[in-house]
């Protein structure tokens, strides 16, 4: 393949301490960058789903077993049960039936296997995460197999809430079971259904001004309240790396994905024909807190649910394997997606809104790879996509009309390579790429919703990519090293900015989608592993990212930016790094295994290390909220029998206790700086045991 992939198996992802989508950071360096909420696609070289809005679809694409997702799907949200996670930055266009603008995250399940397989992993941490998953697989007739997949992950999270005797708030409680028939009534026919259902509940801070503080300014407070910071939120912990707030109560959420597949493939003398139906429902209920200090109390809530119903058709025609000199892959797609979402306010700025998009899109593909001579070839891809989008807004409480539009946009996106074979093992290749992520309704906008002639589309974020690398193999392929070197342009680039205040206490901080002016990423990735010894593997994988905003113009400025600092009149024309970038990211991992011919296993040691440097988490470029370089070290010890039934093995993630931010951001209720931090999974040292079987 002429571009750079990242394969992740599961056994890495474990290693890394990956539970989740959100988590890939951890491993691929290539993924990072700041999403618009915790279930959304992590950014791809900087190249984010910023906009937390129904109209919009996200940058990163998310192929979930040839299917791609919706924005608002958290199916593919868990990683208990999955075989392996490729990563693919850059336009992806041509490779599959997803258009994705930033990069493409494929993410492939176990399939019925022609032998009965059974395997079972179960593991607890001392700081209370229970996670647990199976798969049985086997043949009911010769040509007849079926799998099942089951999974529970737990998890009571970081933050403590001081006036709920200390109630543990952050955390996650998921579950899902997914099964296979695969029937194979001829040899050239294959047909594959697959079920799924998947739950998942959540407890968190509240929406606005909740906490944890981590760095407040002395006289910081709520322009909607009395009092400072630390009055607003008694007894809970103020200052470094605080996990404590201080609320009435808290927000609840949850999500259920359930729906199925059918695929069909037939081989024949020109190729494999695929044919890939599906459907899925997702429900995704929250009720907010809105206000998280006690001078309101509990009563100032929201309450929302994305209902999100998802229908797709993909044919397929992919070449012969091998296919000697000429290779291709031909595509047609439909996807139908249907979003409904309520929204209500009960006190403080009152709302009763119904908010309804629709997208739907057709799309043809093709790309073709023709050795020209000898050891170079060619590959030419191309796509047309057409998207209908359309929307309703409905003001229920009556304080306006409401409006309902749609528009149609078609375009084309493609690529060119040129790879060449200098040896066997030493293949390079350079790519150009250009892409699309389509036009977006921002539904967050109820003011223009409320006026003549309602919300118009937001412009189409366009992009540029060039690629080149090469792909290496040496010592009887011990040791392999891949390196890619990138630059991307991006025009229209389309974010969401909550704007703060700015002393109005007569109006709620305002959600926009923005198309900002240009975006610009470069970088190199680099990813390695040797075979030291039959017993010890190692692997290096690393990047450098320069990811820029060049040109944002009308960007409102941060909390007391000053004209010398580049506001006036309360507006900057802000450049600068990309929220959620470091330009240095590596991680790297070791895997022993130590021969006890004496007893009927082996023993196991493994470490993994993960390094990155500063951080900015704010789009508007706020200095308060960096987050210094760190550097994250796991440790496993344990024992595998040699026949691989058998493996438990004790673990330290985060040995060192290095503490760090997942993110920063300012309280866009309180005039002075007063920041709020979030954390990762891994933000704290934490250990425990893992145990599994495999038949």
């Amino acid at each position: 393949m002429p571009k750079a992939v990242q394969v992740i198996s599961q056994a890495r992802l474990t290693q890394a301490g990956v539970t989740n989508l959100q988590d890939l950071g951890r491993i691929s360096p290539a993924i990072q960058g700041v999403s618009a909420a915790p279930f959304s696609p992590p950014a791809i070289r900087g190249i984010s789903s910023f906009a937390l809005s129904i109209g919009v679809q996200t940058q990163t694409g998310v192929v979930l077993d040839d299917i791609p997702q919706p924005s608002f799907s958290t199916l593919a949200n868990e990683l208990t049960d999955i075989e392996r996670v490729e990563v693919l930055p850059g336009p992806q266009s041509t490779l599959s039936g997803r258009n994705a603008a930033g990069g493409l995250i494929n993410i492939v399940t176990h399939n019925p296997t022609k032998e009965f397989e059974l395997s079972y992993n179960f593991e607890q941490t001392n700081d209370h995460q229970t996670r647990a998953g199976g798969f049985v697989s086997g043949p009911i007739t010769d040509t007849l197999g079926v799998s099942i997949s089951a999974f529970y992950n737990r998890w009571d999270g970081p933050i403590r809430n001081v006036a709920e005797a200390n109630r543990r708030l952050g955390g996650f409680e998921q579950r899902g079971v997914r099964g296979k028939l695969q029937w194979n009534p001829i040899d050239p026919l294959t047909i594959t259904l697959t079920g799924f259902l998947t739950q998942g509940n959540f407890r968190s801070v509240g929406l606005l001004s909740a906490g944890p503080y981590v760095r407040v300014a002395a006289n910081a407070g709520s322009l909607f309240s009395p009092g400072t910071i630390a009055q607003l939120h008694p007894g809970a912990a103020i200052g470094e790396y605080s996990r404590e707030v201080s609320s009435p109560g808290d927000s609840t959420s949850s999500n259920q994905n359930k729906g199925g597949s059918a695929r069909i493939d037939l081989e024949n003398p020109l190729g494999t024909l695929s044919s890939i139906t599906s459907y899925s429902r997702s429900k995704q209920p929250r009720d907010d807190l809105f206000l998280g200090f006690s001078f309101f109390g509990n009563a100032v809530r929201a309450q929302t649910n994305t209902d999100v119903k998802y229908t797709t058709q993909e044919f397929r025609l992919a070449s012969p394997s091998p296919s000697g000199r000429f290779q291709y892959l031909l595509g047609a797609i439909y996807t139908d997606t249907q979003n409904f979402q309520p929204y209500v306010r009960n006190i403080v700025f009152p709302v009763n809104w119904d908010r309804t998009a629709s997208i739907k899109s057709y799309a043809g593909y093709g790309r073709a790879t023709y050795e020209f001579v000898r050891d170079t070839s060619l590959t030419l891809g191309l796509r047309y996509q057409h998207d209908q989008q359309g929307y309703k807004f409905v003001f229920k409480d009556g304080s306006a009309p409401g409006s309902n539009n749609s528009t149609g946009y078609g375009f084309l996106a493609g690529e060119a390579s040129l790879q060449h074979s200098f040896t066997q093992d030493i293949k390079g290749y350079l790519t150009y790429a250009n892409a699309q992520s389509g036009r977006a309704y921002d539904l967050e906008d109820s003011v223009n919703a409320a006026r003549v002639p309602g919300l118009q589309p937001i412009p189409s974020q366009k992009v540029r990519n060039y690629e080149g690398g090469l792909k290496t193999q040496f010592f009887n392929r011990k040791l392999t090293i891949n390196v890619s070197a990138f630059r991307a342009y991006y025009r229209n680039y389309q974010v969401q900015s909550l704007e703060t205040l700015s002393g109005n206490a007569n109006a709620v901080p305002s959600i926009r989608l923005l198309a900002i002016g240009k975006v610009r990423t470069q970088g190199v990735e680099m990813s390695s592993s040797l075979q030291v010894i039959r017993t010890l593997r190692v692997g290096l994988d690393a990047s450098y990212l320069d990811a820029k905003i060049t040109d944002y113009p009308g960007a409102q400025c941060y909390t007391g930016q000053t004209a010398a600092q580049g506001c006036v009149g309360g507006i900057q024309n802000r450049s600068g790094v990309l929220p959620g970038t470091s330009k240095f990211r590596a991680t790297t991992s070791a895997n022993l295994t130590i021969p006890l011919p004496s007893l009927p296993f082996d023993g196991t040691l493994g470490a993994f290390f993960r390094y990155q440097t500063r951080v900015q988490y704010d789009l508007l470029g706020n200095p308060n909220t960096v987050q210094g370089g760190f550097g994250v070290l796991n440790l496993t010890a344990g024992i595998r029998d040699r026949s691989g039934k058998y493996t438990a093995e004790l673990f330290v993630n985060n040995v060192t206790n290095q503490i760090f931010y997942g993110s920063l951001a300012q309280d866009v209720l309180s005039p002075g700086v007063a920041l709020i931090g979030t954390y990762n999974r891994d933000s704290f040292r934490y250990f425990g045991g893992r145990f599994g079987v495999h038949f």
